[in-house]
Order: C-alpha cells, then structure tokens, then sequence
C-alpha cells in the first residue's frame, strides 16, 4: 500500500501489463475472422489457410508455426461447445484487465447525511408504535414471558387441586350425613318395634306406605303385605291338611266331630226305648 501511494504511476503500469499480456492474437485473428462469424465462415478459414501456410506449399520458415496456430484455432472453433467456453474465458480476460485496483473501504452509515433523520425517525417509531398491540407496553425479554408462562402454569395447578379436594370433602360430609340420617331412622324403627304385635308393625309399616308419593304403588304393597301377613297366620291341620288360623281349632274337623257325636246320641237312645 505503500508503494502505491508512493508511486501512483504502478496501476497505470499493472494495467498495461496486463494488456499486453492479452495482446496476443487470438484464434479469430488467426483465422482473420470477427467474432460474430458463422461456422461456414470457421470452416472455410480454414480451409483457406492452411492450403496457404502448409509446410509443402509453403516453405517459409514462419509457415509451419503459422500452420499450427491455425489448426489450433480450427480446433477450438469448429466445435460450438469449445467455441462458447472460448469466447466466455475471453470476457474474464477482457473484464478482468480493465479492473483497476481500489482499496476496501468498509461503508459506514453514520458518514450519510440522512443517517440522523433516520435514527430519530427510528427511535420515534420505537416510542410510539406498540409491540404488543397495547400502547404503552415495551417488548418483553423471552426469558420474563417464560417464567410468566410458568407461574400462569402453577396458578392453574394449585386452583384445580383446591377446587378438587373441596369436592371430595363435601361429597364426603354428605354421605356422612346422610349414613347419620339413616342411622336415627334404624334408631327410631327398632325402639318403636319393641314391645308391639306384628300386626301394630304391619300398620305402621302399611301407613309409611300410604304417604308415598304414588298411591298405585301403596296400593299394591298394602295388599302384598296384608296377603303376606295373612299367609304367616295360617297353619296346615294335621287332620284334615286344611289351613287354620295359629292358636285356634279348625272348624272343618269340629263341625265334623260335632255331627258324629249327635248321630250316636240318636243311635244309643233308639235301641235303649
């Protein structure tokens, strides 16, 4: 870098090696053809020139060098594959030797005149535009949104456990209640049935009955019970297997007995007058 400050003649210098490094003929001045030629117009070069600089026509001492840069030529141009890549490596050079040298100079944007105006439209915008969508609130840090998500996350957590337990104690305290309830009416059934008839049982039990809700259904368990009750009376004679009220003498077997006895009585008194 030195050097080229202190000599400002070297570009113009490097410039002028490189073209003439460049300024050797190329295989269209060979061939004395432009660069827009067609392939007959190749071909026919050829053709031409190598009759011309061909060693047994032409005993030049330049000819034989002559006859071999048209051939290379030729090679390189017959064929539109070599011939594209050909011409695009002739563009680098072309473009490659008109690039002069220029230091880097990193661009700085506070070196722009309208580099103020920005920063203060910037940091405006900045002020009065909202993140969020909510005037007034600023863009939070991922890790404050983070930790706001996690203390949303605890919140609901212990909300649903409290909410929870407070369901499991009061269906708990109801079926203690209710255990309590039936407790005192067992209470209350076994002092009333003691000292009392089944038939006094059977009353009170007909009269809970009575005071459901649906007569039809008291009807039909005030005559089940009565037919059950009037069933458990009843006993089987051993005489006649007829059915007798417990505690009593069956009134079959007595009418029976009772005629028995008066025709004997009829019988003895006629033979005795």
């Amino acid at each position: 870098m030195f050097f080229i400050k202190r000599y400002p003649d070297y570009k113009s210098i490097c410039i002028c090696t490189r073209l003439y490094s460049f300024a050797k003929k190329s295989h269209y001045d060979i061939l004395n053809l432009r660069k827009n030629c067609s392939d007959k117009d190749i071909k026919e070069a050829y053709i031409k020139l190598s009759k011309e600089y061909h060693p047994d026509m032409n005993k030049n001492a330049r000819a034989q060098e002559q006859f071999v840069q048209v051939q290379e030529a030729y090679n390189v141009l017959g064929k539109p594959n070599t011939r594209a890549q050909y011409d695009s490596m002739i563009e680098i050079e072309i473009n490659s030797a008109s690039y002069a040298y220029r230091p880097h100079v990193p661009y700085n944007l506070r070196n722009n005149p309208q580099y103020g105006f920005y920063q203060e439209n910037r940091s405006t915008g900045y002020k009065s535009n909202s993140y969020y969508g909510v005037k007034g609130v600023n863009k939070l840090p991922n890790t404050t949104i983070i930790m706001l998500c996690f203390g949303i996350a605890i919140v609901g957590v212990i909300l649903q456990v409290v909410v929870i337990r407070n369901a499991y104690l009061s269906h708990r305290r109801q079926i203690r209640e209710k255990n309590m309830m039936l407790a005192e009416e067992l209470d209350k059934v076994r002092a009333s049935a003691q000292g009392k008839t089944n038939e006094a049982q059977t009353r009170m039990m007909l009269e809970k009955i009575v005071t459901a809700a649906n007569p039809t259904m008291a009807t039909a368990s005030l005559g089940q019970a009565l037919a059950s009750e009037k069933k458990k009376s009843l006993q089987t004679c051993r005489r006649c297997k007829n059915l007798k009220d417990s505690g009593s003498d069956c009134g079959y077997c007595t009418t029976h007995n009772d005629i028995t006895y008066s025709e004997i009585a009829k019988k003895i008194t006629s033979y005795l007058y």
